[in-house]
């Protein structure tokens, strides 16, 4: 659940090498007065290394574990003993614990909420999992099968009902992509990250477009068409200033840096603003292929992105979707 659609592959952690060699100190020696606590992940650079506990941050970890034992052992009876109505308290959680880090959610845009959806967002942190997962009701997340695998993080993505893919292997491709079309049959609505990895919130990775499959799929299940809403998300303040480029990895989990790194790091923050746009929504049909669909909502989320970091900075208006995917293929 938490960490369903996690993956910290996309960058690799790197020094900077941009400094005269003559001044530059030995950053394998913590003893080096010159060293310095930056590091660069995929050309951003943040203050990670030295970062101890702060007591906000002791705080948040502590009302985390006591907030998620009784919530969390609701759900594990829900999830079992109703079909209809294991959201409610897997919403809860994901909102209590989005609300303990200090997130602070504005949603713009009108969310679809009449039958089964796909939801189609880019994939910036594991928090987005806590925010998506609190606002959209009766939606699972589609992750990787090596999520399955990791022990009790694992058993919480079970919780809220994650439907795991095998991309190695393509013998199951039809068996699962059977499984989530039955899902949607059932009414229920799933989230996709179509980058098939998170980024820094500053561009948009490739869509994939072979994980529109579903929509395919479920096309041929349904008497009525799957739609299709492409959501964006931006991290665009922390304590009331601008998320600068330089911060993103406050908020990105990018490179090698482990999860309780990056968690110790980000609760000392006392809030950050998360801007989640809905997009208007679309079918395969309209979009005319999936290669089309993809492409639609790269444009869509891309033009978000772009509103998002010009309303953050101040900046003229933002071009419309249209524009942007003019300018991607230019």
């Amino acid at each position: 659940m938490l960490i369903t659609a996690w993956n910290c592959t996309a960058f690799q952690l790197t020094k900077i090498s941009n400094i005269d060699p003559a001044i530059q100190p030995d950053l394998d020696d913590p003893d080096d007065p010159g060293v310095s606590e930056t590091v660069e992940y995929g050309g951003l650079r943040a203050n990670l290394n030295r970062e101890g506990w702060s007591l906000m941050g002791l705080v948040r970890i502590t009302s985390v574990v006591l907030a998620s034992i009784p919530i969390i052992s609701l759900q594990y009876v829900m999830v079992r003993a109703s079909k209809r109505h294991w959201w409610h308290f897997a919403g809860l959680w994901h909102r209590t614990m989005a609300r303990i880090v200090g997130m602070d959610v504005k949603v713009t845009g009108v969310e679809r909420n009449k039958g089964a959806t796909l939801f189609a967002a880019n994939h910036i942190s594991w928090l987005d999992i806590l925010i998506l997962g609190g606002h959209i009701p009766n939606a699972s997340f589609i992750a990787k099968s090596e999520v399955a695998g990791w022990g009790m993080l694992g058993s919480l993505c079970g919780l809220h009902k994650t439907e795991f893919v095998n991309r190695a292997r393509r013998t199951d491709s039809a068996r699962q992509r059977d499984a989530l079309a039955e899902r949607v049959k059932e009414g229920h609505s799933l989230i996709l990250f179509p980058e098939g990895t998170n980024t820094s919130g500053v561009h948009l990775a490739p869509f994939k477009s072979a994980l529109f499959s579903v929509a395919e799929r479920a096309a041929a299940h349904r008497d009525e068409p799957l739609f299709v809403q492409p959501i964006t998300l931006a991290y665009t303040e922390v304590n009331g200033m601008p998320l600068v480029r330089s911060q993103k990895p406050w908020v990105a989990w990018l490179g090698d840096v482990e999860l309780f790194a990056h968690l110790r790091q980000l609760l000392t923050r006392a809030k950050i603003v998360v801007t989640v746009e809905f997009h208007e929504p679309i079918t395969l049909q309209e979009a005319g292929c999936r290669k089309d669909l993809a492409r639609y909502c790269q444009a869509q989320i891309a033009s978000g992105l772009e509103r998002a970091h010009r309303a953050e900075m101040r900046l003229g208006p933002a071009r419309s979707a249209s524009d942007v995917e003019i300018s991607q293929h230019a």
